[in-house]
């Protein structure tokens, strides 16, 4: 995945996502499938979610309701026709 496709704009989205819903950062790594230090990473816009933890990442963003946010350059990530493709 490019660098800088996650911006800190919808990193701040996200967590803000988690704390409207009251998700502790290791409740969020639970739902995504992840360690807490990746899933903090990802919160806070340090640390794009890698290519093996896209899906985890996806599904994550989808719990919080913010889907149809993800950058575009993100969904071409993915395969036509498969989850998260616009």
């Amino acid at each position: 995945m490019p660098n800088g496709v996650i911006s800190k704009d919808f990193a701040k989205r996200v967590n803000d996502a988690r704390l409207a819903r009251h998700l502790s950062v290791r409740a969020v790594a639970r739902l995504a499938g992840v360690p807490a230090a990746t899933a903090q990473g990802w919160l806070s816009g340090d640390h794009q979610p890698s290519r093996a933890l896209r899906v985890n990442y996806v599904n994550l963003v989808g719990h919080l309701g913010l889907i149809n946010q993800l950058p575009e350059e993100f969904l071409h990530e993915f395969p036509e026709g498969d989850i998260g493709h616009r």
